[in-house]
């Protein structure tokens, strides 16, 4: 007997090429089967007609409490979302992680975590980190990486001009070379950059995260005729991943617009959600609002829900395990509903785009667990 039973939803899983109506029986916390009809007897049946099943959501760029001062409440922010696993982007440094990171252990949101590479990281919102390359304290980043491999999965660094300031490129350049030796990935913070971009994503290697990509403060991913450089397209090539990273301040629809133009699409979608910025409308809200945007723009519901799921898990190489719905993995996963409604979505300068349609999210299932259930399911 199946502990839930999800009944003549749309299954929608890029990782497996499936998207059909299916029946998906959850039982012991996995995902036992997946099939166009299934009959068994199960504890909870659930009738999804009209709603799209997809693996649970991956937030690949949030700043959670209390790693960060201003960082989110993790469960009750996303669950709600859809979303069963986020990546903290630095908000603790090498001084702070391991006295913020206990609340892991007890949380059923999966959370893993870049280390900022400033050893104070985001501790408060009252001043900017310190990104002088001789105070790294690489000894103590290193001992964390050795003891907390299954939780941290790269370096952050912020590269915005008015951090790092005389420095330059050199955090990144120290950081990456760090990074070379944990064997890790960097994920590098580009909004006004301190050079042109071209420089600094020549830098970046395969796997590195550029976040905050459509930004449009000081260089930008576009060169002076506004074509999306050649450096980029070269990183990209070379496995350079573009993340949305959106926040209030960090996306701007007039260099994103011309990009999409060009086929440049984003690898990741991800909200950058503090305090700051959860349910602040029309820019940000959540996770769902920032995705709906997305659909505004023109990309595919599969492309959408592949930036959400299958990208962000594998980079976290995990990606059959949290990208798909595959029978044996985890049962990680998110029903959402895509409504007819009329929004408007903001960017970094207020700048309104007119949508008509947004995802609602209607079941959270972590673990075979339901976590979130809307009213009307």
């Amino acid at each position: 007997m199946a502990d839930i039973l999800l009944k003549n939803g749309r299954v929608l899983d890029p990782f497996n090429g499936i998207d059909q109506v299916m029946d998906l029986a959850v039982s012991k916390g996995i995902i036992e089967k997946i099939h166009e009809s299934i009959t068994a007897e199960a504890l909870q049946t659930i009738d999804l007609s009209g709603c799209i099943v997809t693996p649970g959501l991956i937030d690949f760029h949030t700043h959670i409490f209390p790693l960060a001062e201003i960082g989110v409440l993790g469960e009750a922010t996303y669950f709600p979302s859809g979303v069963t696993t986020v990546v903290d982007a630095g908000s603790a440094g090498a001084g702070t992680y391991e006295g913020h990171r206990g609340f892991l252990g007890s949380t059923k949101l999966n959370i893993k975590c870049f280390l900022n590479i400033s050893s104070g990281g985001l501790a408060t919102g009252s001043y900017l980190e310190n990104l002088n390359p001789k105070h790294y304290n690489r000894d103590k980043i290193r001992k964390l990486f050795n003891k907390y491999r299954h939780e941290l999965i790269g370096l952050k660094v912020r590269q915005g001009a008015e951090i790092v300031g005389e420095f330059g490129l050199e955090p990144l350049k120290e950081a990456i070379k760090l990074a070379d030796e944990l064997g890790v990935k960097v994920m590098v913070h580009c909004s006004n950059p301190p050079s042109d971009m071209e420089d600094l994503v020549n830098l970046l290697r395969t796997g590195d995260i550029l976040s905050h990509a459509f930004q449009n403060k000081h260089s930008t991913i576009l060169d002076a005729s506004g074509k999306v450089s050649e450096a980029v397209w070269k990183a990209r090539d070379r496995g350079v991943i573009f993340d949305v990273a959106h926040a209030n301040v960090h996306f701007s629809f007039d260099v994103a617009a011309i990009a999409f133009d060009q086929g440049f699409l984003p690898d990741t979608i991800s909200t950058d959600l503090t305090v700051r910025s959860l349910y602040k409308r029309p820019a940000v809200m959540n996770m769902l609002h920032v995705m709906s945007r997305f659909l505004s723009m023109g990309m595919s519901l599969e492309q959408v829900v592949k930036a959400c799921t299958q990208k962000p898990a594998q980079l976290l190489g995990m990606e059959r395990e949290l990208g798909s719905l595959s029978e044996g993995t985890i049962a990680d996963l998110s029903v959402l509903r895509l409504i007819d409604s009329k929004t408007q979505f903001g960017d970094c300068d207020g700048n309104i785009i007119n949508g008509s349609q947004q995802f609602r999210a209607m079941l959270t299932i972590k673990e075979g667990d339901l976590v979130f259930r809307d009213i009307e399911i």
